[in-house]
């Protein structure tokens, strides 16, 4: 199943939510206000409300609301908490960002920059995302809810190779090339991490 990637959502119901599609059962599970948000490694944009649903997560303006955007949960590679100052400022939820195209070069990254600088950004080039609550206290539950909402949505072709769990287990995580550089800082926050620090690889 090709993977959506990041998408731009314009349009809120008449609440100032997200649209539901209810037809395909999706439903609230979290609402978080004062979140900004990170899109590669362009600047912090304005604070906004995060939203978790039982099949993306979706992230509007509180100051634009014609600005929105969204990732469902079978793009999703990857999430955990970074608590790490030097890999960024502020404690925030680091996400990875699949968009159905297996190749990646460091060409990538500088392109990432300029879509989200120029306005009307091509989205699907976004790899990685920040969601940085003004108050981290809340990061894990943050995190909790993302989860368990992930959980809800396996991924079909992983079910059909045999793979069976939506996350990364330690040693793919740890072979990432865009994970590396700031593993340390990451609390996955899950039994299938755990050994992640006690790699030979890191000491």
């Amino acid at each position: 199943m090709k993977s959506g990637g990041l998408v731009a959502v314009p349009d809120r119901g008449g609440d100032g939510a997200p649209i539901l599609d209810e037809a395909e059962g999706e439903s609230f599970a979290m609402l978080q206000p004062f979140v900004g948000i990170v899109l590669g490694d362009s600047d912090a944009q304005e604070s906004g409300t995060l939203y978790i649903t039982t099949r993306r997560l979706v992230w509007l303006s509180d100051r634009d609301i014609s600005k929105g955007y969204a990732v469902d949960f079978l793009s999703l590679s990857m999430h955990a908490i970074s608590r790490d100052l030097e890999a960024y400022p502020s404690p925030c939820v680091y996400c990875q960002i699949e968009n159905g195209d297996d190749e990646y070069c460091e060409d990538d990254e500088d392109e990432e920059e300029d879509e989200v600088a120029n306005g009307d950004a091509n989205l699907s080039k976004i790899r990685e995302m920040r969601l940085v609550p003004q108050d981290p206290a809340v990061l894990d539950n943050i995190f909790q809810v993302l989860c368990e909402c992930a959980a809800l949505n396996p991924d079909p072709q992983g079910e059909r190779e045999g793979e069976g769990e939506w996350f990364f287990n330690a040693e793919e995580v740890m072979a990432s090339e865009n994970l590396e550089r700031g593993m340390e800082g990451l609390e996955v926050q899950d039994s299938r991490f755990e050994d992640a620090e006690e790699d030979p690889e890191d000491e």
